[in-house]
């Protein structure tokens, strides 16, 4: 990228920013005839420019590439008024887009990604964000997710498949991974290749997604006040025996003949609330992530259908395993996932098993 600024702190500000991204490589030229001779040197897949330069203005600077009839994406940067003159001159030039300075970096750079280079950026729909960040972990991405909800914004920073960094506007590092990870029906935005140059987060993800659930559950606890602490003086198990009676369902559901795996998930974001089980051949939060959002389609279909109802189970069948959901009675959300080896597993008494299980449970 060809970056044209004549300010002398904000020239390898912009420079910088850019070349930490991992996507841009930039050229940096302090006036529009500077910018000339560079073109005719390289050549550059983009450009952005100022406009009100010394030497050779932004403006002539682009008259110069309509005449010579260079065909990359361009973008502008100005603190000047976008009266409706200069815009209609931008669009004449065929400027792709315009920045208003001050610029804010991030918002600069996430535009002139998804301008200049869209092959790298998605937007990621139907599945869970706690689902996409094990996905991404698993193939051992490198980039940015850029994580929309409840009115605010946060970014995760993945490198080889490990969360690095979190920040939102208040909080960075892991305290900000909390934060972003409950917010509920998060629109997410991937930019590949996006590195950042802070590295605040040492633990696993699995870590640190279980501590922001369990963050979740105390906040939720607090929540519930008197009332909450007078339900368990009443007789209902407290969070510690409830998540020991967890544990020892799922245990059992290990004996099951034919068991590979099992997990407790919350549908709602695909979180693996418990797990036992599982090998290297089957990440079982993985698997759990996936099961959730299969749930979530399969409700989107009986919605479109007109379907009234609720799900009871599901069985999944492929060449060598089975695959169940049994929902928590009512419950609609929370549901226990069991993995079996088809050649060892007896299919009616696993499901008989199970539906006992889920009922011995409660959140």
């Amino acid at each position: 990228m060809l970056l044209v600024e004549d300010d002398e702190f904000v020239r390898p500000a912009i420079t910088r920013a850019l070349n930490r991204t991992g996507v841009f490589a930039v050229t940096p030229a302090e006036h529009g005839a500077r910018a000339l001779e560079v073109l005719e040197q390289q050549h550059v897949d983009a450009i952005l420019t100022d406009l009100q330069m010394p030497v050779m203005d932004g403006l002539t600077f682009l008259g110069h590439l309509l005449e010579r009839g260079t065909h990359v994406p361009v973008a502008v940067m100005t603190g000047q008024r976008i009266t409706a003159e200069l815009a209609d001159r931008l669009h004449r030039y065929g400027i792709a887009a315009t920045f208003t300075k001050p610029v804010d970096i991030s918002v600069l750079v996430d535009e002139l990604q998804r301008l200049l280079s869209p092959a790298t950026v998605g937007r990621i729909t139907g599945i869970t964000l706690f689902g996409f960040l094990q996905l991404l972990e698993v193939e051992r991405k490198t980039g940015l997710i850029v994580v929309r909800g409840s009115g605010e914004e946060g970014r995760l920073y993945f490198v080889r498949g490990e969360l690095v960094h979190g920040e939102t506007r208040r909080l960075r590092g892991v305290a900000a991974v909390y934060e972003i990870v409950g917010w509920p029906d998060p629109k997410l935005e991937l930019f590949y290749e996006r590195t950042s140059r802070e590295h605040t987060i040492t633990e696993s993800l699995q870590h640190v997604v279980m501590e922001a659930a369990r963050l979740q559950d105390e906040r939720a606890l607090a929540a519930g006040g008197v009332a909450g602490e007078a339900t368990r003086l009443d007789g209902a198990p407290g969070p510690e025996r409830r998540r020991a009676v967890v544990q020892e369902a799922l245990e059992e559901a290990m004996e099951i003949d034919g068991a590979v795996g099992v997990a407790l998930v919350d549908g709602a974001s695909g979180l693996s609330l418990a797990t036992a089980g599982g090998s290297t051949a089957l990440n079982v939060e993985l698997a759990g992530a996936g099961a959730a959002d299969f749930l979530r389609a399969k409700r989107r279909v009986m919605d479109a259908l007109g379907l009234k109802d609720t799900i009871e189970d599901v069985m999944i069948t492929l060449g060598k395993q089975y695959h169940l959901i049994r929902f928590l009675g009512p419950d609609p959300t929370v549901f226990l996932y069991l993995v079996l080896d088809r050649e060892g597993a007896n299919l009616g008494m696993a499901r008989h098993k199970l539906a006992g299980l889920g009922r011995r449970i409660t959140l």
